[in-house]
């Protein structure tokens, strides 16, 4: 019968190679129904439904479809298909699901079981169902959708009730075998997730993974994102329900992802197992791994349909430049639990660049399908291609391939921006006719080349001039400027900024003595910025002082980068600093003293135990005999991060609030001496009464602080951290650039210590934070926040910023 089929076929193909007429007559349809898809999309939705309803009544349609599947795959038809990136097709074949989706079925999770009770496959999780990760605990409130190879799902960290995104991947026993299953697992946690290896925060479009969970237990994983940016709609979810995009948005779409794979493809990052990388390919870039972010686009609600509002209902965005992308669902973590892959693999630089061509060849096709044939669009058929401008188009050729391929991201980009902006239109693949050799023709075509060289000649020099500004902003914002009076275009005037209440930045900024004897680094800007007055306004948090910069009330922030901030804002990151844990130190003593006993260091759950008052005696932790008594400093944004980093679930979190004396508490000085309790301190008082519970009350105490005010200090001792199985890193080294000891005199060798930068930078210490600029993208807005980034990133900005105790983000030790 096949043998059959494939004779009558290649009969078929033969018959139709022979009718020219034909082929004309099929092209001509296909014109028109290219037509007729562009003209429904122009309709209001409601009327939609009518229009598809009514072109299945044309007498032609049904028979040309069935003339148009008869026809052979030729061999350029084949070699196009094995080059188009496949369409999400049903997974996990293995299970005769109902739904023919596994994925999206939710008849198990109506009647509360795990599994499916028809097919047994793993079913949605219950809403209130608990994960616990490797940073917290997580609690499910809701599906959204099916995303790529997972589910995902709105959900809050227990500790804090800060919403998370929860992305579930599976390995169902059925397409896995248990070796299969625990070596992805093992994999997935630790690569599943990325920072750069250099320990900088850098904005480049790249949702980054929190935590990263494999169920010991089942054959489930999950993927935790803190914000709201996995909210925003795939790309695919864009098209369909508006119009294809034009070439100026598709323009921004190249521009912004090649940014981010210059980033991805060129720096070293560090995974969450320790191992560093240099260069990484994304692998998975399609429709659904890009995410638009636009004001007028609805976000996802948690009953996993968009919400959009009544103007975008009435019109739909017809965006230009007006928005973000982000990327997700790298390939190094989703290719694990695609069924059909047999084997891991690293992907490659060049794949990314054709992927990326797709993407914008369907984005200005607004499809992905042939209207008629239901195959993929196929960019190597020129009938294919939406009117666009013709460099663009050539362009698109060189990314996905078809013609002389880029030879990385950084060379894509700088021919994209090279290219004229909005240059002559590819009209659409016309039917066959007939063409008379007409001598005015001929004049026509001489006169519209020479149009197209004078449109591509005056966007050259377009290009010249932007290049130039492009290449003035870049100097100004470089860190390799000497000085504050290099950075250029400040702009004068009065300025209004924020940051928490005695917080970090209140404290360097505010502080005497730390830049020069009887001066503060305020005074110092203040003279070195004549034509600018920078008004500082402290708020209650870090989240209040953002909110400030949102509305408009603040021109910027500055704040410690602990949470992602909106798509909104920008953020610019100017140093680092730290908590560090200490406790009282005698060197004199220090044969008897806390530190020697401790051998200098304390892991997270010892922390714990502490902080929660399930530890009342050193010895209980191996320790010497002494009494506990804990402090914290008043700098709210400090203890946040503590019970963030530190204590994590929220029950622990309960306990350590609970024991917190109250201010002006009558009765605060018996709770104090009497229980256990946490007494809350400005940080120099906390650090004299440390030591002195130890010298007049023989008290082993011990409290946290920013290292930007600890360093120097030679009266306690910084611990040593380690958290989850990671060896303790300490956060001050010596100038031979090993850690410090209880041996060490920290009072008469002041000069040959100094803080752990690298640590602190790379982040590997694990109370480490960026302190970061955060202002608005709105360009309507004076651009005071960048300048100021720009002014603090100079070197000697970074000197200053060094001496009030802060980590440059400059190496210069």
């Amino acid at each position: 019968m096949a043998k059959k089929r494939k004779s009558v076929t290649r009969g078929l193909s033969q018959e139709f190679s022979r009718r020219a007429s034909g082929e004309v007559t099929r092209r001509r349809d296909f014109a028109k129904s290219q037509a007729l898809s562009n003209l429904e999309r122009l309709l209001p939705r409601q009327l939609r439904w009518m229009f598809s309803y009514l072109r299945s009544f044309r007498p032609d349609f049904e028979a040309f479809q069935e003339e148009e599947e008869a026809l052979p795959e030729t061999e350029v038809v084949a070699e196009a298909r094995r080059q188009v990136p496949k369409a999400i097709e049903p997974l996990y074949a293995q299970y005769d699901c109902v739904a023919r989706n596994p994925l999206s079925c939710d008849r198990a999770q109506a009647l509360g079981f795990k599994y499916c009770q028809q097919c047994g496959f793993p079913a949605i999780l219950l809403e209130k169902a608990e994960i616990r990760g490797n940073k917290g605990r997580y609690r499910i409130e809701g599906l959204l959708e099916q995303r790529g190879l997972g589910r995902l799902y709105q959900g809050i960290q227990v500790s804090d009730n800060q919403p998370v995104l929860i992305k579930e991947y599976l390995l169902p026993e059925r397409c896995f075998n248990p070796e299969e299953t625990r070596l992805r697992k093992q994999v997935f946690e630790r690569v599943a997730g990325l920072s750069l290896a250099d320990g900088r925060v850098q904005d480049f479009r790249l949702i980054h993974p929190w935590d990263a969970i494999a169920d010991a237990n089942e054959e489930r994983c999950y993927l935790v994102t803190k914000g709201s940016l996995q909210l925003y709609p795939p790309l695919s979810e864009y098209l369909a329900l508006h119009e294809p995009m034009s070439s100026r948005a598709v323009r921004q779409v190249l521009n912004q992802v090649l940014q981010t794979l210059e980033c991805l493809h060129g720096q070293k990052f560090r995974f969450p197992s320790g191992q560093i990388q240099k260069g990484l390919a994304h692998g998975n870039l399609t429709l659904n791994s890009l995410l638009i972010a636009q004001n007028s686009l609805p976000k996802i609600n948690p009953l996993g349909t968009s919400e959009p509002s009544a103007v975008a209902v009435a019109t739909p965005p017809l965006i230009e430049t007006d928005f973000f992308i982000y990327t997700t669902d790298l390939a190094v973590w989703e290719q694990l639990f695609n069924p059909e892959n047999q084997e891991i693999v690293n992907p490659l630089f060049q794949k990314d660049l054709v992927d990326l061509g797709y993407v914008a060849f369907y984005l200005l096709a607004g499809q992905t399908i042939h209207p008629i044939s239901r195959h993929p669009l196929n960019p190597r058929d020129e009938q294919q291609w939406p009117p666009i401008d013709l460099p663009l188009q050539a362009y698109l050729q060189r990314l996905m391939g078809i013609s002389v391929p880029f030879e990385s991201a950084e060379a894509a980009r700088q021919a994209l921006l090279k290219l004229p902006i909005e240059s002559a239109i590819a009209p659409p693949i016309s039917p066959i006719v007939e063409v008379e050799p007409i001598r005015s023709k001929n004049y026509r075509l001489w006169w519209f080349l020479l149009g197209i060289l004078g449109v591509i000649l005056l966007g050259w020099l377009i290009w010249l001039f932007a290049l130039r500004s492009q290449r003035f902003e870049a100097a100004s914002e470089s860190i390799s400027l000497c000085c504050i009076a290099d950075v250029a275009a400040v702009p004068a005037g009065t300025f209004n900024y924020t940051a928490e209440r005695q917080g970090t930045w209140q404290y360097v900024l505010q502080e005497e003595n730390l830049i020069a004897r009887g001066q503060t680094l305020e005074q110092e800007l203040t003279a070195q910025l004549p034509r600018v007055q920078l008004n500082y306004q402290s708020e209650p948090s870090g989240e209040a002082a953002i909110e400030k910069v949102r509305t408009g009330e603040s021109n910027f922030a500055i704040s410690s980068l602990t949470h992602p901030v909106t798509p909104d804002l920008n953020n610019r990151t100017i140093a680092y600093d730290g908590i560090v844990v200490f406790v009282n130190f005698s060197y004199a003593r220090r044969q008897q003293s806390l530190p020697n006993a401790l051998r200098g260091q304390i892991s997270f759950e010892n922390l714990q135990k502490l902080y929660t008052g399930e530890v009342t005696n050193w010895r209980q932790i191996g320790g010497p005999d002494l009494p506990v008594r804990l402090y914290i400093p008043q700098e709210n944004e400090v203890v946040q991060i503590f019970e963030q980093r530190v204590l994590q679930t929220e029950s622990r979190i309960n306990q350590f609030r609970n024991l917190i004396v109250q201010e002006n508490s009558s009765d605060s000085i018996v709770q104090f001496l009497g229980n256990p309790a946490i007494r809350r301190l400005q940080t120099f008082p906390m650090l004299r009464q440390v030591i002195q519970d130890f010298e007049n009350e023989q008290v082993g105490a011990i409290a946290f602080a920013t290292l930007s005010k600890v360093f120097g200090q030679c009266s306690v001792y910084p611990l040593a951290i380690a958290s989850d199985n990671q060896p303790p890193i300490q956060p001050l080294i010596q100038n031979n650039n090993r850690p410090i000891t209880p041996a060490t005199d920290l009072c008469q060798d002041k000069g040959n210590y100094r803080p752990n930068s690298s640590a602190f930078r790379s982040q590997t210490y694990p109370l480490a934070y960026p302190i970061a600029v955060i202002y608005p993208r709105d360009n309507s807005r004076p651009p005071i926040g960048r300048k100021f980034a720009d002014i603090l990133s100079t070197q000697e900005g970074q000197q200053l910023l060094k001496k009030t105790g802060l980590i440059p983000i400059i190496p210069s030790d």
